[in-house]
């Protein structure tokens, strides 16, 4: 296990890495919007490629095994599918010039959506006798209390954009209201003490996504969003959240390694 000392050190670093994104694009806003574009833009890809990197380092160490080594192959695979969404829009953008919403990346950021969230329900299968029937309810309650608003603001607005993109944009407050609840279940357990450092990240970095869905949605809507926008802070922070839970993860396990194996070099 972790000692207090390492713990405040990957706190400290972990909020070094928000600040420094979070200032980062705020200073570029200063500097135009195609700057502060191209800075966000070149903050995504290694940012979600750091996800990826730690993604494959843990999925290897549980080697496909019982409930959370699953859980990891499905995080993984979520990890990859957001880093190909954030390449081609990347592309989109810088390359062709184009709108990328709607896009070819909106595939692949769906994707990782329903992987996400079966990560979720593999990761919190062992604390299934904590999860009662109205612990499910209230959470769902709440998921819907959040979707109903942002699909009605999505469906029923004045925007320039097409039918196709109003509805593309529907499936993401769909979606997010299903990640929520094994969120905010994961939320009630960090609460009574039943998860570690990592799920707490995990659950961060969840509602970070959500948030940043829903403003994204709002300001594309109403036409002011622009890569680069404030919104596209918490989306970098939700992909730093993931990394730092996965990471602090890692460690855990290389200590474990070398109580079991005092003279084997991790």
């Amino acid at each position: 296990m972790q000692n207090n000392f390492e713990k405040l050190q990957e706190q400290k670093s972990l909020f070094v890495c928000l600040l420094i994104t979070g200032l980062g694009i705020i200073i570029a806003t200063f500097f135009g919007k195609e700057v502060v574009s191209v800075v966000t833009d070149f903050t995504y890809i290694p940012v979600s490629g750091a996800f990826v990197i730690l993604s494959i380092i843990i999925s290897s160490r549980f080697r496909k095994t019982g409930n959370h080594g699953k859980a990891w192959l499905l995080f993984l695979g979520t990890a990859i599918s957001w880093f190909i969404a954030e390449t081609t829009w990347t592309v989109y953008e810088l390359v062709y010039h184009l709108d990328p919403f709607p896009s070819t990346a909106d595939v692949f950021y769906i994707a990782g959506y329903p992987l996400l969230f079966l990560f979720s329900i593999y990761y919190l299968k062992p604390f299934k006798k904590l999860i009662t029937r109205k612990l499910i309810l209230s959470t769902s309650l709440i998921a819907v209390s959040i979707l109903i608003p942002n699909l009605y603001m999505t469906i029923d607005n004045n925007s320039d954009e097409s039918k196709f993109a109003i509805a593309l944009g529907a499936i993401y407050p769909i979606a997010d209201s299903i990640i929520l609840v094994p969120a905010l279940i994961g939320i009630f357990l960090f609460f009574r003490g039943e998860v570690n450092f990592l799920w707490t990240l995990l659950l961060i970095g969840i509602l970070f996504e959500v948030i940043a869905d829903t403003g994204f949605q709002y300001f594309t809507l109403n036409d002011s969003y622009y890569t680069g926008h404030p919104i596209d802070i918490l989306f970098i922070w939700a992909y730093i959240m993931f990394s730092f839970g996965v990471y602090s993860h890692i460690q855990i396990f290389k200590k474990s390694d070398k109580i079991k194996e005092p003279n084997k070099l991790v």
